[in-house]
This record gives structure tokens, sequence and C-alpha cells, in this order.
């Protein structure tokens, strides 16, 4: 069976047809608090998170893959944290994920390393001569967040699904794109789950290698662009081939820990490398495909006129993300209006002072710039509640 989306319902194409009045174009800026809303670990809790899983009775899998053995003595010997013991992964201070690969980023950008480290007889022992032992860290982690977000997420989603139904019912889910940040697939697998009733093709911008098979190439006149600027872990890369295949409906990635024989080229058997770019001052945009996600969605935000960020707090980390939006701000004739949705339950006032700085500072028209009041819960309830000016608040 071929994965994607179906022909369009009569009742689909017949909302199409009706559709006289012209709907504002908006883009819908995922997140890591839209993942957090479902269960996902936010980026300070990966570590602990991860630890505390699999050490816990109900891992699953009850086994002891000798990465998670490397990953032991990695953050024994870089920060003195025992994560093969409960107690100790509950004290500990761990360091955040941004931190982590930022070292290793900048050591394998400099061609450097750390004493100890690559010559260590007990490291080259338990990883081995694959490759140079950051660089292999590096993969592991990698891998760390798609395992603990398989484990939190499963398929238990029920906001992103309540988002497109609620965009659908609102007559504004065909002028809308969306941008996310994040490597889950929560809204990729809400889009599918919605093909039958809304007869519109999910479209990532980019040709997959599986085209025909597992997955069917999107009709351009009634697509839905979804733009995963950092990548995605239902992605596997051919380094060789440069080809890029989706594994539908699940976080292919993963195989790579358990079941790399499902993750080879079907051409020149290459092991797959996944597209995710974490989340650091260092972001590599080299990988072609993801030039040209960035570079569609850079049109997207060109058109719009609607740009509404969910569950994204605007960090200083993001400064590829500050440039794309400052470049289209700049190449317009007139800005966006921009709608903030980033309120949860006992969010931190000063937390919420520090975003809104940081929005109303970055963005050339200041009256154009609303942070509304409401959750991601409440706007994937009813998304047209952006429009209450009385759920707003006003920002200095």
């Amino acid at each position: 069976m071929v994965l994607g989306w179906k022909a369009a319902s009569r009742k689909g194409v017949g909302q199409m047809n009706s559709r006289n009045v012209q709907k504002p174009k908006a883009v819908v800026f995922l997140g890591a608090g839209a993942s957090c809303a479902e269960g996902a670990p936010s980026q300070s809790k990966l570590f602990r998170e991860y630890f505390t899983y699999y050490n816990s009775p109900w891992n699953q899998r009850g086994l002891r893959h000798r990465w998670d053995e490397e990953l032991a003595i990695f953050f024994k010997t870089f920060f003195g944290i025992n994560v093969d013991d409960m107690e100790s992964i509950k004290l500990a201070s761990f360091p955040t994920f941004e931190e982590v690969l930022g070292i290793i980023e900048i050591a394998d950008s400099q061609n450097e390393s750390f004493k100890g480290w690559d010559t260590s007889e007990h490291v080259l022992r338990s990883i081995g001569y694959q490759k140079p032992p950051l660089k292999h860290m590096h993969d592991i982690l990698i891998l760390l967040i798609a395992e603990i977000l398989d484990h939190k997420l499963g398929g238990r989603a029920e906001h992103h699904p309540r988002l497109i139904q609620s965009l659908h019912d609102a007559d504004w889910l065909h002028t809308t794109s969306f941008i996310s940040l994040n490597y889950d697939i929560l809204l990729d697998n809400a889009l599918l789950k919605a093909d039958e009733d809304f007869g519109l093709d999910l479209d990532y911008a980019i040709d997959f290698i599986n085209f025909g098979n597992e997955w069917r190439q999107p009709d351009k006149k009634k697509n839905i662009k979804l733009f995963k600027l950092h990548g995605s872990l239902n992605w596997l890369y051919c380094p060789t081939c440069r080809t890029i295949r989706i594994t539908p409906k699940e976080k292919g990635v993963c195989h790579l820990k358990w079941k790399r024989e499902d993750c080879t080229c079907s051409k020149c058997d290459t092991l797959a490398v996944p597209i995710v770019i974490p989340p650091t001052y260092f972001k590599a945009l080299s990988n072609l495909y993801l030039r040209q996600i960035w570079h569609t969605a850079e049109q997207a935000l060109m058109e719009c006129d609607r740009l509404i960020f969910c569950g994204y707090s605007f960090p200083d980390a993001d400064l590829h993300i500050r440039y794309l939006l400052k470049r289209v701000e700049m190449n317009r004739q007139s800005s966006p209006e921009v709608y903030i949705v980033n309120e949860h339950k006992g969010k931190d006032k000063t937390a919420r002072q520090t975003e809104q700085d940081r929005h109303l500072r970055f963005f050339l028209e200041k009256h154009k710039v609303h942070w509304t009041r409401l959750s991601f819960e409440e706007f994937c309830m009813n998304p047209t509640s952006i429009e209450d000016s009385s759920k707003w608040e006003k920002l200095a």
C-alpha cells in the first residue's frame, strides 16, 4: 500500500471549488513547546529523561546496546555523571543538549580533540576504530534524541491532529503552510491522518527516492507544505548516492541503532545517516536537501499574510532562523502580522518578559507583533482566536 495523500473526496473538492473569499495566507511556525505539549521532554531535560528511561524496569527492550555503554563513558569522563546509577541520574545537574553538541561540533570544526579521549585505550576499545570517537559520539547523541522521542511520544498525539482539524473547520488549512524546528513526526502524522477527509497532499518540498513505492509524490495543485528546517527523524540520507528516503509514520532513524540492516541504501548498500541539525550555534546547512527546504520556506514566508509562532521562545542560538526571518522582512514590501502563541500553565513571568522582548526588538514593524495569551493547546482548539484582540497582551 502506498502511503501518502489519497485523492480528494467529493466533499473536499466541493469545498475547494466553493471558496470565493480570499483567505489570508499563514505560516504556522512550530517550536519545541508544541512538542512538549504532547509529552516530549524539553531540550534541557533530554539527558535525564533518556537515562531514566534506559535504566528503568519499563524499558521494553531490556537490552544493553554497546553505544549506551559508550555514552556512559562519555558522561563520566566529561561531566562526572554516573548514568548507570538511578540515584546519580536523579541528583545530577545535566548539561543541556545544546552544550554537549556545541562542544563536540567546535572540536570537530577545528580538527581538535580532548586529552585522554581520542587516545584512551579504554575509549577506543569500547568505541572501536570505525571513526574518530568524538564524531561517533555525535552520531550516538543524535540517535538518543530519536529514541527518547519515540518512547515519550509514541502514537499518543492529541493536539497536533486537533490543530489540523480546527484549521480545516475554519477554512484556513488550504492557505496554511507549516515550518517546524522539531525532529519528531507529530505534525507529519497529523497531516497524513487527515488525507482522506481533506484531499490535500503533504509536501516536504523535497523529492524522496521511494516515491511510488512507500510514498506518493504530492500534487502541486492541492499540496500543503511542511518545511522541517532542522531535519526529521523519518528521513534517511544516503551520502553516496545523495538520495533521501522517507519512512512514513515511523522514526526510521531509530533503526540505525537496533535494525541497521533496514537503513542501507537499496542502490549502493551504503548505511544511511540522519538529517538532523542539533540545536547549537554551529548549525551546518550544507546538505543539499536542507538548502532546498530553507529556500522554499523563504518563498512561503515572502508570500504569507500571517506568521504564527507556536511554542517558540526565539532563542539566541537560532541565528540561522533570525537571519531567515530578517532577510524575508527586509525583502518584502511590508511585514506580515506576527502572532506569538507561547503561554503555558505556570509560565515564569521573567521568562515571558524575556521572550516578549526578543520578539519585539527583532521585528521592524512593532505594531504588527501580537503576543497572545493563548497556549498551544488553546490555539489548536480554535486557531481563529488569534484574531481576538482581547486575547492579546500589550507589548512595551
